[in-house]
């Protein structure tokens, strides 16, 4: 369940974020749009994590099915920090997102880019 308490704080403190703002504030203010994308970000993953948790039979008799699929490990790491931004300012935490080395940056690598975030949340959480 703890899988689900950091995007949902996400999705509450972006919510938080676009409800102190003035009333006059554009809806395509840097500051919405990123909010709006960290909610968008979240709420993916908690469907997903939703889903994962009702397929639970799947994981205990073993017939999980991962999905490989193309991925580059530069979105990944960018929808991780778009989870955890507003949960991290909001502890006063600074989130930094470290350039990768360029060689990386546009690599493309197969794996479940799901349980790869999954992974990544936990350890970031």
């Amino acid at each position: 369940m703890h899988d689900l308490r950091s995007p949902l704080l996400s999705v509450a403190n972006a919510v938080a974020i676009l409800m102190d703002m003035m009333p006059e504030t554009r809806v395509d203010d840097s500051i919405v749009v990123e909010c709006l994308r960290a909610m968008a970000t979240c709420s993916q993953l908690m469907q997903h994590i939703v889903s994962d948790m009702l397929d639970f039979e799947r994981i205990d008799s073993g017939k999980l099915v991962l999905v490989p699929a193309a991925m580059r490990v530069s979105q990944l790491l960018k929808a991780v920090a778009a989870t955890f931004s507003g949960l991290a300012a909001a502890k006063g935490v600074m989130l930094r997102l470290v350039p990768l080395l360029p060689d990386l940056e546009h690599t493309v690598f197969i794996g479940d880019v799901r349980r790869l975030q999954q992974c990544v949340n936990n350890g970031v959480s």
